[in-house]
């Protein structure tokens, strides 16, 4: 739980924003800082995201992974609701998490965020006087704790406990809802993200489908993300719903539809293949808990995510200060991708 990685918190409330900060990061080590830090490197790929989100602003990132540009800052939502994140140098690590220690150093940061997993990613960053907070992934508690740890860093506890409740609020919502739910009432539910003579799963991802209401049949509890199966195997499962994730750029609903092979398939046959939206592009975001509300739509109706929209607006302006176009929910929503399948516009008209 956060309470359980925060160790020591002398910076508890927004009025103290200029305080002394103290607290435990994902390895147990307490990290100090006499003021926020000025100037932040980020290695997790995704940390740039919630940093910008939890402090306002991008002025205190001077320097991200070059994987973070590739996956978020070259097209899409960011680039138009926080377009200042392109402009950040993106010397630190150009392949993987490994830092460019040099490069690093040149930006002279008061910390860097990386990844715990492996001591040789810290290690070099510490050997050479570096302040390195570390994350741990990746389960829904860690996602969690990334936003309080950023809180803690850049002295907005104050926005990090907003956006954790706005988290909560709509899951509790949520979970009212689905806990009416009988077994026989859950349908399954299969994100695959390659198709072709082999058909790639998300077997034991980190999202909670319970939370929808809904049922992975492809789960295994081994702990592999990724499972690689044959037709065989699909129709096994023979899915009732279908979902791409939303990074599997390459992939829309049409393609299910139009593979003859596929036709028999519950979830095709029935044209429910969904897109997953924008905020579902990475795990690590801060609004990806819109996507169990969604989910939970797709799989039971509109009366799972009443006024959906304008929850998303509401969300992507607290996080982010955006005030959205109704154009841009409809990109979010990937309404295009998603125009052929089943009730989709009906559901989030």
């Amino acid at each position: 739980m956060v309470s359980a990685v925060i160790g020591l918190l002398c910076l508890s409330a927004p009025a103290a924003a200029l305080a002394e900060s103290a607290f435990t990061d994902h390895r147990g080590k307490t990290i100090t800082f006499q003021t926020p830090p000025e100037r932040v490197v980020t290695i997790v790929r995704s940390a740039p995201i919630i940093y910008r989100a939890v402090d306002g602003t991008a002025d205190h990132i001077v320097g991200m992974n070059k994987d973070s540009l590739d996956r978020y800052f070259t097209e899409g939502i960011y680039t138009e609701i926080i377009p200042e994140m392109s402009k950040i140098s993106t010397s630190a690590a150009q392949e993987g998490f490994v830092p460019n220690v040099e490069a690093i150093l040149a930006e002279k940061p008061d910390a860097v965020i990386q990844w715990t997993h492996d001591e040789k990613l810290i290690e070099p960053l510490e050997r050479v006087g570096l302040t390195v907070v570390g994350w741990q992934c990746c389960t829904e508690q860690d996602r969690l704790d990334y936003l309080t740890l950023t809180g803690y860093m850049t002295g907005r506890n104050d926005r990090a406990q907003a956006i954790l409740k706005s988290q909560s609020d709509a899951l509790e919502a949520l979970g009212d809802k689905v806990s009416d739910l009988e077994d026989a009432d859950m349908p399954s539910v299969l994100h695959i993200d390659q198709i072709g003579d082999q058909f790639r799963v998300i077997a034991n991802g980190s999202q909670d489908l319970s939370l929808s209401g809904v049922t992975n049949p492809a789960a295994d509890g081994s702990g592999e993300w990724w499972r690689t199966v044959d037709m065989e195997q699909l129709l096994v499962w023979n899915p009732d719903i279908i979902v791409i994730p939303a990074y599997a750029a390459e992939l829309n609903p049409q393609d299910f539809f139009d593979d003859p092979l596929l036709a028999n398939m519950a979830a095709v046959k029935a044209r429910r293949v969904y897109k997953q939206p924008v905020f579902a592009r990475t795990p690590d975001a801060p609004e990806i808990f819109l996507t169990s509300v969604w989910l939970a739509a797709i799989a039971h109706g509109t009366d799972y995510a009443p006024e959906f929209k304008t929850q998303i607006e509401d969300v992507y302006g607290l996080i982010y200060g955006a005030d959205l176009s109704g154009a841009q929910i409809e990109a979010i929503l990937e309404s295009d991708s998603n125009a052929p399948a089943s009730d989709y516009a009906e559901t989030f008209g």
